[in-house]
């Protein structure tokens, strides 16, 4: 017998022997259940398992799973065992009422019906003939299960499908309910509470989300007053501070045992600043525009961000995080490294562009908002190769959209300020520039491709981090530093510009197992000087090797010699990298940190949720 049948097998009598304690530890028929005198429990399952035997496996989501599941346990009720369970039913009521403190409306629980129904039942609206009755606690039986696989699946994998969201943007397998996952759910139906209070994720960073939506969610609907958009300074007095006062008290900057004051003294200014770095706004010692428009956000601002991280925090990206790996938040500007389990290493990016503001109502679709070409995709992947002096393969749309213009014009002048050659598609042998006239080529079918030599003046500097992704995309250094000065640093055509690159190389050495010598080595590669005798040593050998290398070459080949060339580092040890997208999440700080919705993605979630 195959692994998977004996599992199946030994998974059944676990299932049994769980579905006969459920029914010993079953709740007595309720009191109030006594005017049905048709109702005999055995009659009611003889129904039950009949109606189970013939239902249709598409009755419900899951429904070939839910009646799997029934037929294991014999046709046995969960909730209207003994008539009903009042004390689940009231139990799974209690957790569905209460599901806004994850940001999900009660109404995409279908419990509705669930209630209708208990209704009836309590006020004897239902006929007492046994037929009627059992068709009645049948559907409610079904109705019941369904609330709870919703709200389970919900709360365990998200109740949105991020491809949906994010559309060709994501790049991420996730884990989704399963037959063992609704079945098992199902049987420990007899511990319903710690069931239910197990499902959302128990991490930290969840946990202080849900904790701020549950204090702001009753405030969403408050109207706040309009703080007057102005500049203020240091210890001037100005209506308007009282008024910031009162709004840093509500999101939580400034402690509630600090009066409110017209004063901008060094408590208000300390309370401010804190908002800004919350917020990604430069500290100051005054009160400014972009400031106090911040501050004028309504409550339900931040409720509608918490909502939709909370739904993000449930997606099932796998795998899942291990002790090493490289993440990266979009909307946030930042990569960070982990090592061990610890964080060691952070800095700022650069990452794909997205469109004018204006521009967002012509992508979409129904109400959805389709992603940007250059937006940076959302992936999973593993960083298996480092090229040290990176040569660029432009691609084919930048070569036409962006050098074409400018070869055109000079055919020369851009090929030899960004040190590029030109090579024949069709060939691949290499063509002198000024022996092409690009006036008479088709900018939609150039027969050829460019490439950015290796260098500083490289556009991807010294240093790349390769990993396989449908997008082509990649982690890599820049020529361009004055970028990163920039506060919104959507720059690039989808690829990540790392500020400080060489010290997540370190980090990767480090996994791999490099020694002192070798990083020497590959620190000499990129052009830097040696520090040892070691270093001196490989230096000299590498310049003798490369002098034997250009006297082979062709008189041919010597016109196209470029001395710095790409040296690619095969990784043994690879470091898995995530490309995330959260607009809310607890800062280094300790508070919670809110960040534009740079790609447009947090109200397709909204729509989602709440359709």
């Amino acid at each position: 017998m195959h692994f998977a049948g004996k599992l199946l097998i030994a998974f059944s009598f676990l299932l049994l022997a769980a579905c006969n304690a459920n029914t010993k530890e079953a709740e007595p028929i309720p009191h109030w259940f006594d005017v049905y005198s048709s109702f005999e429990m055995k009659d009611y399952q003889e129904y039950f398992n009949r109606e189970i035997m013939n239902m249709s496996p598409d009755f419900m989501p899951y429904g070939a799973w839910v009646k799997q599941f029934y037929e294991l346990r014999n046709g046995t009720p969960l909730w209207t065992l003994n008539g009903l369970q009042e004390h689940k039913v009231d139990t799974l009521s209690r957790f569905i009422l209460d599901s806004y403190t994850h940001g999900l409306p009660a109404s995409s629980f279908c419990f509705a019906d669930v209630d209708s129904c208990i209704f009836q039942l309590k006020n004897n609206g239902v006929d007492n003939e046994a037929e009627a009755l059992y068709e009645t606690l049948f559907k409610l039986e079904m109705n019941l299960t369904e609330s709870f696989l919703r709200y389970a699946t919900a709360l365990k994998f998200g109740a949105t499908d991020p491809r949906r969201v994010n559309g060709e943007k994501w790049l991420n397998k996730t884990q989704n309910a399963d037959s063992l996952f609704v079945i098992e759910s199902l049987q420990l139906f007899g511990n319903l509470t710690s069931t239910l209070e197990s499902l959302a994720p128990q991490d930290t960073n969840y946990s202080r989300l849900q904790k701020e939506l549950i204090r702001l969610y009753p405030l969403k609907d408050t109207v706040l007053t309009k703080i007057p958009e102005k500049e203020v300074e240091k210890g001037h007095r100005d209506p308007a501070v009282r008024l910031v006062c009162q709004r840093l008290h509500l999101t939580g900057e400034l402690p509630q045992n600090v009066q409110e004051t017209d004063t901008l003294n060094d408590a208000v200014l300390a309370a401010v600043n804190l908002f800004r770095v919350n917020n990604a706004i430069p500290e100051s010692d005054k009160l400014d525009v972009e400031t106090m428009d911040k501050l004028n956000r309504p409550i339900s601002y931040y409720v509608d961000r918490l909502t939709v991280n909370m739904e993000r925090l449930r997606w099932k990206v796998v795998p899942a995080k291990g002790d090493h790996y490289v993440s990266v938040n979009l909307p946030d500007f930042t990569l960070c490294a982990y090592y061990q389990g610890e964080r060691v290493y952070k800095t700022n990016v650069c990452c794909g562009r997205t469109q004018n503001p204006a521009g967002v109502k012509d992508r979409h679709r129904g109400e959805l908002v389709l992603p940007f070409k250059a937006e940076t995709p959302l992936l999973y992947s593993e960083i298996d190769a480092i090229v040290l002096n990176p040569e660029w393969n432009i691609p084919y749309s930048i070569t036409k959209d962006e050098y074409y213009p400018k070869l055109v014009k000079n055919n020369t002048a851009v090929i030899k300020k960004e040190d590029l050659y030109i090579v024949n598609r069709k060939t691949g042998k290499y063509v002198q520039a000024d022996n092409i006239d690009w006036k008479k080529l088709r900018r939609n079918n150039l027969p050829y491709r460019l490439f950015q030599s290796s260098g500083r003046h490289n556009a991807l500097g010294l240093i790349k981090f390769d990993f396989p992704n449908p997008e082509s995309v990649y982690l890599h250094d820049t020529n361009n530093k004055g970028a990163f000065k920039r506060r919104v640093r959507a720059l690039s055509h989808g690829c990540v510009r790392v500020q400080n690159p060489f010290e997540l190389a370190a980090v990767i050495y480090e996994l791999n197992g490099y020694d002192e010598k070798r990083q020497e080595e590959l620190s000499i590669i990129v052009g830097n000087e040696p520090t040892t005798e070691d270093g001196e040593k490989y230096m000299e050998e590498r310049e003798k090797k490369e002098e034997e290398y250009y006297e082979k070459l062709s008189d041919e080949a010597k016109k196209f010699y470029r001395k710095i060339r790409p040296t690619r580092l095969k990784l043994e040890q690879t470091m898995p990298v995530y490309f995330e997208y959260y607009t809310c999440f607890v800062g280094d700080n300790g508070y919670i940190q809110y960040r534009n919705d740079l790609y447009y993605k947090d109200g397709n979630i909204l729509y989602l949720i709440q359709k």
